[in-house]
């Protein structure tokens, strides 16, 4: 496995994979891939093999998780790979709780890190990332590409687009609906639906501004 990602939540996501491995050996990972690093340098003791031509002219089977918080440079740099050879798990940390595929559907790629609670009847996009402590409620709907930072809340029955950002200790209310590309702002309460490509902010949270680059 490579890490695609070596700045701050790909150095995360290499401890998380550590402590994969420590409850039950999973993954060997050979380093970053990362476009903004020198190729050779180490960052924590990994090295940085290079990036997106590396990747895609990588010879051999390659596990890739993709840790970059930005959802709309995430997935950009998705339609950038390529190879045929690279795969992308889906990483849970042992300290999640997410329930079992009878009940949950969480897409490839995505990441769900430490003391993460899924209830049940969720449905997870590829490519998203659940941070520390969050929280989803039954029968949510999560686009692809979505980032959740920590200690988020989301209720049920809500349904959100892909590619939003859901900011750090944000909530949002049972029932409601959030367009595609929507960043909403850290300790928001969102109490009613809204659209496509908006900043939502405030307690309740209040469309701010429109034309937020979408996914």
């Amino acid at each position: 496995m490579a890490i695609y990602g070596a700045g701050g939540f790909g150095r995360e996501t290499s401890v998380m994979i550590e402590q994969i491995n420590n409850q039950t050996p999973t993954w060997d990972v050979i380093g970053f891939f990362d476009d903004g690093f020198q190729k050779g340098q180490e960052v924590d003791g990994l090295r940085i093999l290079g990036d997106i031509n590396d990747l895609n002219s990588y010879p051999s089977d390659l596990a890739i998780c993709i840790a970059i918080a930005d959802p709309v440079v995430r997935f950009k740099l998705i339609k950038k790979i390529t190879n045929l050879k690279i795969k992308y798990p889906l990483i849970i940390h042992p300290l999640a709780i997410v329930g079992d595929s009878k009940r949950n559907r969480l897409g490839r790629g995505s990441i769900v890190t430490a003391g993460v609670i899924l209830t049940t009847g969720i449905d997870v996009g590829e490519f998203c990332i659940i941070n520390l402590s969050s929280t989803i409620g039954h029968d949510v709907k999560l686009g692809k590409c979505c980032t959740i930072m920590p200690a988020s809340s989301i209720s049920g029955n809500v349904s959100i687009g892909s590619g939003c950002v859901l900011g750090t200790g944000s909530r949002i209310i049972q029932g409601v609906t959030i367009g595609e590309s929507c960043m909403i702002g850290a300790g928001s309460v969102v109490t009613k639906s809204f659209g496509n490509n908006l900043k939502i902010l405030g307690i309740p949270a209040r469309k701010r501004v429109s034309h937020v680059e979408g996914v």
